[in-house]
Formats: structure tokens, C-alpha cells, sequence
């Protein structure tokens, strides 16, 4: 149900630039996006890029260009071009997205959900990098979504005051919190893409290491796509069958569903930006078991619990610490206190700033 908390005063002028939204897609830029549909008046908007056919996406690299063009030509209404990207291609890709703005006299505002690109920055070369923080520098703002992507931004030149926190995004839960059973097994829950990247087949072997120490405690759920063969494979070879249970890719109303049932979400990822899969688990009042990378930290405090990516050990104990059902009961009550600031009255309320200092 979309709540306007962004008005066509603004609105009318901002023109977001970004992955399509609208096909059967998903991930964190992706739900940004239908997130900031719902919140704002009017939404124009060009596609950059889509998840579709080879064709298809040359026709986006060279056609969201051409549309942008001819858009801020016609529609002076428009003063603030605001560009959601990640890292790599895409990164490269709107750097002439953000030179066509500036040259065609409106403000840029750059928006990065990238979850590698301080991987992905420290694995190019200077020239590379120099024409990177020429780009930046032009910027009117860029937008990260923690202290941490800020601190990195600063780090290689940013100027501190052009760089502005806009939490990720997230809605109070869709369903009312399942009670665990007495006695019953801990619920874990892991959403994401299945790969090495997210952790899932750590948690796997955690899993595995579990199964000897407390048999039968423990119940995973997982929802997710990519590599579908390789995770069955997996859950078969380490004889966990009996307690880990692939979902496939979920959405809507079974994914709510899930989430209402966990006690605790395990997103081991080996490197993220601000997982929005961790904040709808938090609005579900999940306990969380993480990685201290991107800007995951600073969501998972109190909440749950922080291993090192790859330590399959550490995942293990700490799911045995979830086992204390008291313990478990406070991080995800926790979880409901954090979560807060990251609901959409929060998040626009904030953004709207951004958009009032660059229309002033």
C-alpha cells in the first residue's frame, strides 16, 4: 500500500536513474527502488540496465543514456538526477549517466549499494582509480548506506560533507511472529542468492558440525536461487536432509511466512553493503547471526552475532549460543528497536533533506 511521504513538490524534480523494477526481478537495489515508487508522488524514471537477455542490455547501456538525454531536454522541471548504482560495469557504466547530467546543467546525486566495490577499487589500476575519483569529486552528493561506506568513500578523496547516510530500506513485518514451539528445534532462516559470496554453504557445514554436538536442535530454511543443483548436492552429501530444507526463490506471501517463523536469520556473506534481507528479518524480531562487512556492523549489535567470513566454527557456536531461548528472545526484541530507523517514514524523512539542500 504505497503512503506518499515524498511530494510531488519534490518529487516532480527529482529523475532516478536505475535497474528496471518492475520485471520479475530481485535484490537490494532493485527493492530500493520499489520501496522509493511507493514513498514518492510521482516517480519519473529512466532504466539503466535490466536483467534480461545479452540484447536487452546493450539496448539499456545505450538506450538509458539516449532517453536520459532526451528527457532533461524537454523536462526543465527536472533539477536533481539521482543514480542508484553498484560496483564494476555498473559503476563505470553511470559515470557518463552523472557527466551527461552535469553537462546538461543538474544537480547528480550518486547513490552506491555496491557490496564489492572497495574489493573491486583496490583491484584496479591507478589510472583506473584517478578517473574514479575525478568522477566523484564532481559529484553534488554521493549517498551511502552506512558510516562504514562513508569512512571508505572519505578515505580515497571524497570530500566528507558531500557524502550523506540514507539507510537502506525496510516495512514493519507482514505478519504477526510465530511462536517456537516449547522444547521444538531453534528456526534459522538464510535468504539470499545461493553462492559462495552470501556464505550458505558455510552455514552448511555448520550445519553439518551442529548435527553432531546437538542432533535434532537445530531446523534450517533456506530461500534463494543460482546453483539450486550444487545446494541439494551439498545438503545431500553432508546427510543433512532431515533438517535443512531448500525453499527455491520465495517471495510475497510464503516469504513472509518464513520470516514469521525464524528465531534467528544467517547471512554469513563474505562481503555486502547493507543486506535489506537482515532488515526485514530484524522487523520479524529475528535474532542475527552475520559478518562483520559493509555496513552490516552497524545494524547487528545487541541483536545477534558477528563470525568472520569462512569461520564455519564460529557460525556453529554461534547458533549454539541461539539455543538459549532467553538469549535468543532479547536480540530479536532487539531487533525490533534497531529496525526502526530504517522504515520508510525514517529513511524519507531523511532523504528529503538531501533533496532540499541540492534544490535550495
Amino acid at each position: 500500500m504505497r503512503r506518499i511521504l515524498i511530494d510531488r513538490s519534490i518529487s516532480d524534480r527529482v529523475l532516478t536513474v536505475g535497474e528496471r523494477y518492475w520485471d520479475p526481478v530481485h535484490g537490494g537495489i532493485v527493492s530500493v527502488l520499489k520501496a522509493y515508487r511507493d514513498s514518492f508522488e510521482t516517480f519519473p524514471f529512466i532504466a539503466s540496465s535490466g536483467r534480461l537477455t545479452w540484447t536487452h542490455k546493450l539496448w539499456y547501456d545505450l538506450g538509458g543514456l539516449v532517453a536520459l538525454g532526451w528527457r532533461l531536454l524537454w523536462d526543465w522541471r527536472i533539477r536533481i538526477v539521482h543514480i542508484h548504482t553498484a560496483a564494476g560495469r555498473s559503476f563505470d557504466k553511470h559515470r557518463y549517466y552523472a557527466f551527461l547530467a552535469r553537462l546538461m546543467g543538474r544537480k547528480v546525486i550518486l547513490h552506491s549499494h555496491a557490496s564489492r566495490v572497495k574489493v573491486w577499487y583496490e583491484g584496479l589500476s591507478e589510472r583506473h582509480r584517478r578517473r574514479i575519483r575525478r568522477m566523484l569529486a564532481k559529484l553534488d552528493r554521493l549517498v551511502v548506506l552506512s558510516p562504514s561506506w562513508r569512512d571508505f568513500f572519505v578515505s580515497i578523496g571524497v570530500s566528507p560533507d558531500k557524502v550523506s547516510i540514507v539507510n537502506n530500506i525496510t516495512e514493519p513485518a507482514g505478519r504477526e511472529k510465530v511462536a517456537r514451539e516449547a522444547g521444538g528445534p531453534l528456526r534459522l532462516l538464510f535468504l539470499g542468492e545461493i553462492g559462495p559470496r552470501k556464505g550458505v554453504f558455510d552455514l552448511l557445514q555448520a550445519m553439518a558440525l551442529l548435527q553432531g554436538a546437538a542432533p535434532g536442535k537445530v531446523r534450517l530454511e533456506i530461500g534463494g536461487n543460482k546453483n539450486e543443483e550444487a545446494l541439494e548436492e551439498t545438503i545431500r552429501s553432508l546427510g543433512l536432509a532431515d533438517c535443512v530444507h531448500f525453499n527455491g526463490f520465495v517471495a510475497g506471501e510464503q516469504k513472509k511466512a518464513l520470516l514469521s517463523r525464524a528465531d534467528v536469520f544467517v547471512l554469513p556473506s563474505y562481503n555486502e553493503g547493507l543486506p535489506v534481507s537482515i532488515l526485514e528479518a530484524m522487523s520479524y524480531g529475528c535474532a542475527v547471526i552475520s559478518t562483520p562487512v559493509g555496513g552490516i556492523p552497524d545494524v547487528v549489535r545487541e541483536n545477534g552475532i558477528l563470525v568472520r567470513p569462512g569461520d564455519v566454527e564460529g557460525i556453529a557456536a554461534a547458533i549454539g549460543r541461539c539455543l538459549d531461548e532467553n538469549a535468543c528472545r532479547r536480540m530479536g526484541l532487539s531487533s525490533l528497536e534497531i529496525v526502526k530507523d530504517y522504515y520508510s517514514e525514517a529513511v524519507m524523512a531523511t532523504l528529503k533533506q538531501v533533496y532540499e539542500s541540492l534544490l535550495r
